[in-house]
């Protein structure tokens, strides 16, 4: 059992990884990284109304936003309350990581697999698309957990499985998916390997056809609108680091 100090250790830096995660997304929404990529990678935060840059005692996460009040240090604009969300998002998600896989290289890596997926899925939710550049992050940080697993067939199994059915899905029904959709997907099964797979996607189509459906009802708007599809398979990875082998286990005794 991971100890307390630990956990809210692991929540405290999950925050500051939060910080950063979404600071990318928005820098990837924006377009910054496509025009000018080592800079916006690598350049101070800075305020998007006055432009200067953020003294970094103002970055220190979700204490600063409150200190502040909500509003930037210098010229006094507020600041989008999504910052301290995504903080406490990620510290929560570093905290749960911690307490169910230990804190070792593995859960680590977990953690910015899937802390990726969650940066994949705030600039798909702000402009219906999804970075290649990421997509490839992940698979690069699937060789570690791949290596481990010792069944590579296994995970090519699951790379093969979902990169099928996502592209079924869109010749039965042209237009539900994009090309972004069907590559973070068949990453994500390349990570789990094909059984986890199968749980990652009955997830993110619950979610996801659930979500459609009341979005097109408050928004009065038809069920073949589209939503983005990244923050669904990123809710199934995540679910599936944590409880996979669990909900396998709860299948397997159903069957059996």
């Amino acid at each position: 059992m991971t100890g307390i100090t630990v956990i809210v250790a692991s929540f405290i830096i999950g925050m500051f990884a939060g910080s950063f995660f979404y600071t990318l997304a928005l820098r990837f929404a924006r377009g910054e990284i496509r025009e000018k990529t080592l800079r916006a990678l690598f350049s101070r935060s800075r305020c998007p109304s006055c432009n200067r840059t953020i003294n970094p005692l103002h970055l220190v996460p979700v204490i600063a936003f409150f200190l502040l009040k909500g509003r930037c240090g210098k010229c006094g604009s507020r600041i989008s309350f999504w910052y301290p969300v995504s903080e406490i998002m990620y510290g929560a998600l570093a905290a749960l990581f911690a307490s169910r896989l230990g804190v070792s290289a593995y859960s680590i890596d977990i953690f910015l697999l899937a802390g990726t997926a969650v940066c994949i899925s705030i600039v798909d939710l702000k402009t219906l698309s999804i970075p290649n550049s990421l997509v490839i992050t992940i698979a690069a940080l699937s060789a570690y957990p791949i290596f481990l697993n010792g069944d590579i067939a296994d995970n090519l199994y699951g790379f093969a499985a979902l990169f099928a059915v996502f592209i079924v899905i869109l010749l039965v029904f042209p237009g539900s998916f994009g090309a972004g959709d069907v590559k973070l997907a068949s990453v994500i099964g390349l990570v789990s390997g094909l059984e986890l797979s199968i749980v990652i996607l009955e997830i993110a189509l619950v979610t996801g056809a659930v979500s459609g459906v009341l979005y097109a009802v408050m928004k009065k708007k038809s069920l073949r609108s589209k939503i983005p599809f990244a923050p669904f398979l990123a809710v199934g990875l995540i679910v599936s680091f944590l409880y996979g082998r669990e909900i396998l286990l709860f299948y397997y005794r159903l069957i059996y």
